[in-house]
């Protein structure tokens, strides 16, 4: 049904409209040739996009992908489970359009910000909230996606603007591969700390990981703003 919809509504094709853009752009320019993959993460807006996905990506899947157990744990009902999980992921798309909007409007390292600070403020509060309260930690699961899309989006569109036309599909694979490999390695790890530790240390184990990029934001701001011009 997905592809059917692409099919028939995604006109026009944002491939195609992308490789016009780039043949506009590059009239009356040389081509700009690729880096060698060594070369590609010295670049501080590579190495702060690539930190952006893989944290944000680890710290949401690993605190969302245990709440069904927490949940059942403090005595919750399979239709609240449910009703959490169907939130948290309606939160990690619905926000895109906003998301994009956004980062056009207030920039890549503002959204970056944005986003690591909605999920610090969501998994702290799914974490704190008495586990009893199943409207509180559910709307720390919605906030958590939204801030996990923030974080997406920014880091995402922060890495295009960081790679000529020729990089792209290379590091982009890359960053792809990092995600998955958080994707595998947050829920085996979240589980862990929640055996151990209980839900409220693990978030708080998310909240602080979730302050690497934000820091690095703050940092290292006035050398990205010195090389924000998009490549190619």
């Amino acid at each position: 049904m997905a592809a059917l919809l692409v099919e028939l509504f995604l006109r026009p094709d944002p491939l195609a409209v992308a490789r016009q853009l780039h043949e506009s752009a590059a009239l009356g320019r040389s081509s700009e040739p690729a880096r060698r993959l060594g070369e590609i993460p010295s670049d501080v807006r590579v190495q702060l996009a690539l930190a952006t996905l893989t944290i944000s990506q680890f710290v949401m899947i690993s605190t969302t992908s245990t709440s069904p157990v927490y949940l059942h744990d403090q005595g919750h009902t399979v239709q609240t489970i449910g009703v959490a999980v169907s939130l948290h992921l309606g939160g990690m798309y619905v926000a895109s359009p906003l998301s994009g909007w956004l980062c056009d409007r207030l920039g890549r390292l503002p959204m970056i910000g944005v986003g690591a600070l909605v999920l610090i403020g969501a998994v702290m509060l799914a974490g704190l909230a008495p586990g009893s309260d199943r409207a509180l930690v559910i709307l720390g699961l919605f906030l958590n996606g939204v801030g996990w899309n923030f974080a997406f989006v920014a880091g995402s569109a922060l890495l295009t603007d960081a790679l000529s036309p020729a990089e792209r599909a290379s590091t982009q694979g890359i960053a792809d591969l990092f995600m998955g490999m958080m994707g595998a390695f947050g829920p085996a790890a979240g589980g862990m700390i929640l055996g151990v530790w209980g839900f409220t240390i693990l978030n708080a184990v998310g909240a602080a990981l979730v302050l690497g990029p934000l820091g690095a934001t703050l940092l290292r701001r006035p050398v990205l703003a010195s090389l924000s011009t998009p490549r190619g």
